[in-house]
């Protein structure tokens, strides 16, 4: 029988708290969610979906503003660098693991991260997250169009794997 995989959540979290200068103490809410950020964009990274460094100052930038001392409780404000060792860490501790992250974040105080599998060979593991992300973030409208503009389906077909990602996604 297969290994079951580690619980997502409890992985991000471990990834996390490497970032921290104190372990021991708990962090405040902005550098908790900046440094989940950081571990869910280094394992992304790891399985192959890059360029989420670029641009991602927008995620940490209001925590930032709501919390000016917050790179104090990192062990590093070099951004690069925490990202680089966590990716290290990624392939070190969990090299076979290839899923890739859709969401992760702290909704209502409790870590929650959803996953998807491993795109299947031959699709394009950047298109799947881009459509995944449009559904799972309620545009579907655009999601439909992005099928239409980049597989050439039909509106109705279009909409119809739209609804099935959907379900998929336990959004319905």
């Amino acid at each position: 029988m297969p290994e079951q995989p580690h619980k997502m959540s409890e992985i991000m979290k471990e990834m996390a708290e490497m970032l921290l200068r104190h372990t021991s103490e708990v962090a405040s809410s902005e550098a908790a969610h900046v440094a989940l950020f950081l571990a869910n964009v280094a394992w992304n990274e790891s399985v192959g979906l890059g360029g989420s460094r670029e641009g991602c100052r927008h995620v940490w930038g209001p925590f930032e503003a709501e919390n000016p001392a917050l790179w104090d409780e990192f062990k590093s404000s070099d951004i690069d660098a925490m990202i680089d060792e966590l990716v290290r860490y990624k392939k070190d501790h969990y090299p076979d693991d290839r899923r890739r992250i859709l969401t992760c974040g702290i909704p209502d105080g409790k870590l929650r991260v959803e996953w998807l599998n491993p795109a299947a060979p031959g699709v394009d593991a950047g298109w799947e997250m881009r459509l995944y992300g449009l559904v799972r973030t309620g545009e579907r409208q655009a999601a439909i169009r992005f099928l239409q503009e980049t597989r050439g389906l039909t509106r109705a077909e279009a909409a119809k794997r739209v609804a099935a990602i959907a379900v998929e996604l336990r959004l319905l």
